[in-house]
Formats: C-alpha cells, sequence, structure tokens
C-alpha cells in the first residue's frame, strides 16, 4: 500500500515542490519600528518546519527559468509556506481540550491540518519526523533565491514531501481555509 510521504530529493537545487517539508527554514521580518525612517532592522524568525504551499507547475517552471537564466512570467519572487509544529506542542496548548484535539487530528478543525509521524524510510536524513499540525493561520512568504540559497548552504533541509491524495487534501483544506466568508450574523434557527 503506498504511504503519506517520500522522501525529498536531497539535491538543493531540484525544484521545490507542493507539500514538501523543509526543516529549520529562516524567515527574514523587518522589524516594524524602523519602517518610515532610520536603517533598516531585520529580525530572523525560525520555522522549525514549514510546508511548501506554492503549485508544483508554478515551482518547476521557475526552477527552470532559473537555470536557464531568463526573467520572464515563469520566474516566481515568492514561495508561499506554512509554519508547521510538532503535533505535541499544539496539543499542548491552551484553549484545546480533548474535544478540539479529537477534530484537529482528525482533519475536522478548518484552522489545521493534522499530519501523521514520518517514516525514517521517508525522511532524506533517514531520523523520521514526528506528527506534525498546519496552522493556516500562519502562512508566509519567503524569495525564491532566498530559499533556494539557504538550502544550498544547508541552513533549511529538504526532509520530505506529501504524495497524492494526501498532497491535494492539504491543499484544498487551505483554499478553502482562505476562502471562508465572514458572515455578519450567524443563521438563526427557530
Amino acid at each position: 500500500m503506498p504511504g503519506i510521504y517520500e522522501a525529498s530529493i536531497s539535491t538543493p537545487s531540484a525544484p521545490l515542490r507542493q507539500g514538501e517539508i523543509i526543516a529549520c527554514l529562516i524567515q527574514t521580518v523587518l522589524e516594524i519600528s524602523c519602517v518610515g525612517g532610520g536603517e533598516p532592522v531585520v529580525d530572523e524568525k525560525r520555522h522549525q518546519f514549514a510546508i511548501v504551499l506554492s503549485q508544483d507547475c508554478d515551482l518547476e517552471q521557475d526552477r527552470r527559468a532559473r537555470d536557464a537564466q531568463k526573467n520572464n512570467d515563469k520566474v516566481i519572487p515568492n514561495i508561499l509556506f506554512c509554519e508547521a509544529m510538532a503535533a505535541e506542542f499544539l496539543r499542548g496548548r491552551d484553549g484545546i481540550d480533548k474535544g478540539i484535539w479529537r477534530d484537529i487530528s482528525k482533519n475536522k478543525d478548518v484552522r489545521y491540518q493534522f499530519l501523521q509521524k514520518v517514516d525514517i524510510s521517508d525522511d532524506v536524513l533517514g531520523q523520521g519526523l514526528p506528527e506534525l499540525c498546519i496552522d493556516f493561520k500562519k502562512f508566509f512568504t519567503i524569495p525564491t533565491d532566498e530559499v533556494y540559497r539557504r538550502l544550498e548552504i544547508r541552513e533549511a533541509t529538504r526532509r520530505s514531501v506529501l504524495v497524492s491524495p494526501y498532497l491535494e487534501h492539504l491543499s484544498s483544506r487551505f483554499a478553502n481555509y482562505l476562502c471562508r466568508v465572514a458572515l455578519p450574523l450567524d443563521h438563526a434557527s427557530e
């Protein structure tokens, strides 16, 4: 029976893939107090785990255009990620009771995606990964050149990637989360 994951390609310059788990990814963030004056100050936000949400076709076309040194409409300036955390960290948070955790762990809570642990055979480092939770509110982008450079210098590590249909499940749940419509009032029931 096919698994949920497969090991990432260990070559840092190979195109990233949608659903790929990256470990130790650093996101640079401009300190807000320096906006509008003075020298820019940059902070680093370290993500123990992040998952790629940019589309595979865009990532593949971007990599080909970069390798050919073409600056055309196929180059994507940023890669979309979502922060992932060890599930035990979320499970222990205030406000996450047994009922809420049950919904999260069964992917019934619209804000979170639960991912089972990654077996050592599906991890490029051969270590495996713990159960993870993705918080759809914690999405971010990093410039594409910066992501590939961090991978090249081994500051960040490609670990594992979701396979079909689990990849599409994640992608559609994230899209649905972003497409929520806020209603001013709940529907009334008599």
